[in-house]
């Protein structure tokens, strides 16, 4: 074969490369109903407010349980949430963020304010007693479990790493998995946003 007609043979199989059909992306989840977990519940915010979630009626939340001393899950959760809001372009008016401790004994309101600050502002931290706390785990299918001994305050807390999505209503519409990246949250996010 002459350099040349290698050469046209090359160029005619990149144009044809260049011209096929992008490989399709994959296609958004579609919402759901959860009717058998979520719900309204009543907390206290960083601030030391009583904060009840119905006052977020009217906004899509993405609610999270962890702890300000988790290594690992809790900050990527929250930097991925944080890349939503970028993606979306959305401010915490129009979709809130929601973060709700399993370790209120070490998560004191100057600790959430300052943790949640660092993953941007109006992020809404949230505790309550033992409790409290169980209740609301409870009521949204999670776990936790505290790996400590008495007189222990260097531990570690299992928990749940869903992040929920709840819509304008405060219903569960879409469980999102730890291995979830932050593109594939904005796309099933943005369904809310995008529709009535």
């Amino acid at each position: 074969m002459s350099r040349t007609r290698g050469i046209l043979l090359g160029c005619l199989c990149l144009l044809l490369s260049c011209s096929a059909e992008p490989e399709p992306t994959a296609k958004t989840p579609p919402l759901e109903d959860y009717g058998g977990i979520g719900g309204d519940f009543s907390l206290t915010d960083q601030s030391g407010v009583p904060f009840e979630l119905q006052a977020l009626r009217g906004r899509p939340i993405l609610l999270f349980f962890g702890y300000t001393f988790c290594p690992d899950i809790c900050p990527v959760t929250l930097s991925k949430v944080s890349q939503v809001h970028e993606i979306l372009g959305t401010s915490q008016q129009n979709l809130a963020t929601v973060f709700i401790t399993v370790d209120p004994e070490r998560d004191t309101q100057d600790k959430l304010t300052e943790y949640l600050d660092y993953f941007g502002s109006g992020i809404i931290g949230l505790y309550g007693s033992r409790a409290e706390t169980d209740l609301v785990i409870g009521q949204y299918g999670g776990h936790y479990s505290l790996n400590k001994e008495e007189g222990m305050i260097d531990y570690s807390v299992d928990h749940s790493t869903s992040t929920y999505l709840l819509d304008q209503n405060g219903k569960v519409r879409f469980l999102f998995g730890h291995s979830d990246d932050p593109d594939r949250m904005a796309a099933v996010t943005g369904q809310l946003l995008d529709g009535p």
